[in-house]
């Protein structure tokens, strides 16, 4: 599951970049933004089938289908179940829109197809930002990995902070949520990942050609995997294929972050790639800190 806490750090582009640049293929992206979905309209593709003829099917017990029937081609090559768009039928200022519903559906009879199809494939749920309201809350619970990914400055890092006991008391939460960074870090990964205490898996670069292809802007040309944006969604890749689990009371128990992140200058060069990594595909050793 990939989201943010604050701002548009380019969620969706970073969950279609990993399904494109997973080292086994075969995966694909659910969108579960509950403010709707961008992916169809930006690569002229109808919304349906996708994540509200899922739910339907879902709530009405036709749960034989795969997850792959509900999902399109993108022209990069990654299927995406598309969300609905942010709309609200009864016109009531207050009235949740559809992208809303069909998110707080997919977290709750939804979750079995999810549950089933990454079983053979890998799954990128990406539920856009996380408000304290969101219906997207319960899917934390259901993901084997979740990655936040966070605008590299202090004030993206202060607004994880802020929300870190939240995110921890997701119910189910099975490992520690794992943050991405874009841009240049303030300060070296193993100081953030020690001062908010969870792991950094990855930077990555800001990209405007790899994020333009992604957003369906521009055409995936020859070698455009090669892209700087790409090719660090390549390592993150990797390192994802080792991710150590919550300890059993850490769920429970919640401590302090380890102190507030120090005022200090940018580090120059910081690498696209996991914290304490060995060589490029063989896996990461992540750095444990206290919950």
């Amino acid at each position: 599951m990939i989201g943010s806490v604050k701002g548009s750090p380019g969620v969706t582009s970073l969950a279609t970049a990993l399904v494109a640049r997973w080292p086994a293929g075969g995966g694909l992206v659910v969108e579960a933004d509950p403010t709707g979905g961008d992916l169809a309209f930006r690569f002229g593709h109808h919304r349906e089938p996708g994540l509200s003829v899922l739910v339907a099917d879902a709530r009405g017990g036709m749960l034989g289908r795969d997850l792959v029937d509900y999902a399109q081609c993108l022209v990069t090559g990654v299927p995406v179940v598309f969300a609905p768009a942010d709309q609200c039928g009864d016109g009531r200022l207050d009235a949740p829109g559809e992208a809303a519903q069909a998110v707080r559906l997919l977290a709750g009879s939804g979750i079995g197809i999810l549950r089933a199809a990454a079983l053979s494939r890998l799954v990128v749920v990406d539920v856009g930002r996380l408000t304290w309201d969101s219906p997207a809350w319960p899917l934390l619970g259901a993901a084997d990995v979740v990655l936040l990914l966070v605008a590299a400055g202090l004030e993206g890092l202060d607004a994880v902070q802020v929300r870190r006991t939240r995110l921890m008391a997701a119910a189910g939460l099975r490992r520690r949520p794992v943050l991405v960074l874009v841009g240049q870090p303030p300060c070296p990964l193993g100081e953030i990942a020690r001062v908010v205490g969870w792991p950094v898996a990855g930077v990555l670069p800001v990209d405007a050609r790899g994020a333009a292809v992604l957003a369906g802007r521009a055409r995936p040309g020859w070698g455009w995997t090669r892209l700087p944006l790409l090719r660090s969604a390549r390592s993150l890749a990797l390192a994802l294929q080792d991710v150590p689990a919550l300890p059993p009371a850490a769920a429970a128990v919640v401590g302090p972050a380890s102190g507030a992140l120090p005022a200090v200058a940018p580090v120059p060069g910081a690498p696209g790639v996991p914290v304490n990594a060995r060589a490029a595909g063989s896996g990461a050793r992540w750095r444990e800190v206290a919950p």
